[in-house]
């Protein structure tokens, strides 16, 4: 199904944890990102341990929920609103972890959880489609954390906020829905607003955000959008909360 080119670039000394997954297996499963390699460069920069309770929210086809119960024994509710639970249900019996990981379809403003409920909130290529609201992470989502609960973003951003439009070389490749992209400055802002968290760590992914883009970019043969932009603007963007 794919070619071996393709499932050579996906295993990634980089990223030992996700090497160990089968290639056409992450292939098949991704949803627009390079999940393993972010996931687990997101879990490096927590501290979860074996029978956290963990939100992995955004999941898409929970091959990132998967991995966290596989490497760090963590119950991952795996929680989607675009992949049916019991699809993603039958990939979490085919890999054996169906005593961790817990299938969940909900709608990020309709949460079926108690306040308080998790030790830890992951969400990879996920929070920037429902969470850029000055409102929504009190409201719905950081009330579902204990206090000092840990929380890991992978978000795809800018280096700098454009000061209008797009740049005119990206305006023939840029969906008005890509304006969720936004900056580091952007986002450390966002979350200082709320008051109820404190921001452990931002970065870059150690300098590889773009490298990141501009290798995955052309495994599941996505947006042009990438290549043309060629590291001015976009990256990958690294950050962990916790809760006071």
């Amino acid at each position: 199904m794919f070619s071996e080119e393709k499932k050579k670039a996906i295993i990634d000394e980089k990223y030992p944890l996700a090497a160990k997954y089968d290639a056409e297996w992450q292939l098949e499963n991704e949803m627009g990102s390079p999940c393993l390699w972010l996931v687990e460069s997101v879990a490096n920069k927590m501290n979860l341990k074996p029978g956290m309770r963990v939100l992995d929210m955004g999941c898409g086809n929970a091959i990132s929920s998967i991995f966290l119960a596989k490497e760090f024994g963590v119950q991952v509710f795996a929680t989607d609103l675009w992949v049916a639970a019991s699809d993603n249900w039958k990939r979490i019996c085919e890999a054996g972890v169906e005593h961790l990981v817990y299938p969940i379809h909900a709608e990020a403003h309709d949460l079926p959880f108690a306040d308080g409920f998790f030790d830890a909130i992951v969400c990879i290529n996920s929070y920037q489609f429902y969470g850029t609201a000055d409102t929504y992470f009190n409201e719905y989502f950081g009330k579902l954390i204990k206090k000092d609960g840990q929380i890991g973003f992978a978000l795809p951003g800018i280096y700098k906020e454009f000061d209008e439009m797009v740049p005119d070389y990206l305006k023939e490749h840029w969906w008005t829905d890509f304006y969720y992209f936004h900056s580091f400055d952007w986002w450390k802002r966002h979350f200082k607003r709320c008051g109820t968290v404190d921001i452990e760590f931002v970065d870059d992914f150690d300098g590889e955000g773009n490298s990141i883009m501009m290798k995955w970019e052309p495994i599941p043969d996505r947006m042009k959008l990438v290549r043309i932009d060629n590291g001015r603007n976009l990256s990958w963007i690294r950050m962990v909360l916790r809760k006071r």
